[in-house]
């Protein structure tokens, strides 16, 4: 099994994120998260040692100065959980170009940079690199079209990194959760549609996915489960969570296309 001593994590403020930081937290570790908010030390685990350290992802200099402060204090450290995100929806036709590229620049640009300054910190300890990624990366969303396209993004990166750090001994893992009740749902951004036709398709498809969200499992479920893949000893480069979940990706990866396709949209369109 595969020890995690030391991690960094970003968007470990809220949600899942948070749960992990707890989790890992409570098994004695080490843990340096990075993000806009900063809590409280009470409000997490009281064991281990956690140093929140304020940063925005997206900014560069704001980067480079989170990592020169965990420079500071250690040369290495096993795991990166690459966390953070938020969610948008709306019609594709009526998404400012502004919009859609700070989703990119948060999920994927932000994600890439923080794994970049990672890497020689990961290639002392041989570790890994853990991207939430999410079952929408497979079963395309319509009116999140957007977030599907971030979160495809993560897997696509996760299967180059496993062959260009193999030589350093790094893995990268991404792991697909599906509907998770969590404060993501309530902050989503939701866009506006001109069309009186397809804003009612827009606010029902929206509607159902968010019934299914705060329906869905628990953030600390989710966290339990995804620390459970990063410790396994020989991890696979992509993971769904939960049994239903695996099932859709097994039937989304043999089924024709054009059949996955309509039941998505049977679903949600």
């Amino acid at each position: 099994m595969f020890e995690i001593r030391k991690a960094v994590i970003t968007g470990g403020s809220s949600g899942i994120g948070m749960e992990v930081v707890n989790l890992l937290l409570q098994d004695g570790c080490e843990v340096f998260s990075l993000s806009r908010t900063v809590h409280p030390r009470e409000n997490f685990n009281s064991q281990g040692t956690l140093h929140q350290i304020a940063c925005d992802i997206t900014d560069e200099s704001s980067l480079d100065d989170a990592f020169s402060r965990i420079g500071e204090l250690t040369d290495s450290f096993d795991v990166l959980f690459s966390n953070a995100g938020f969610g948008i929806s709306g019609p594709v036709s009526d998404t400012p170009k502004e919009q859609i590229v700070r989703m990119f620049d948060v999920h994927v640009f932000a994600a890439m940079e923080t794994v970049r300054k990672s890497i020689p910190f990961l290639a002392r300890s041989k570790g890994r690199i853990i991207l939430t990624s999410s079952i929408a990366a497979v079963v395309s969303l319509p009116y999140q079209s957007y977030y599907s396209a971030v979160k495809a993004s993560l897997n696509t990166l996760a299967l180059a990194l496993n062959t260009e750090l193999k030589h350093n001994g790094i893995r990268a893992i991404a792991i697909m959760p599906g509907d998770t009740a969590t404060g993501f749902t309530a902050k989503r951004e939701k866009g506006t549609c001109d069309s009186p036709d397809v804003a009612e398709r827009y606010h029902r498809s929206i509607a159902r996915m968010e019934r299914d969200e705060q329906t869905g499992a628990s953030a600390k479920t989710v966290a339990r489960k995804l620390l459970r893949i990063t410790r396994k000893r020989a991890p696979k480069p992509l993971y769904g969570i939960g049994f239903f979940y695996r099932f859709v990706l097994v039937l989304f990866k043999i089924l024709p296309v054009r059949l996955t396709n309509w039941a998505a949209g049977l679903l949600y369109g």
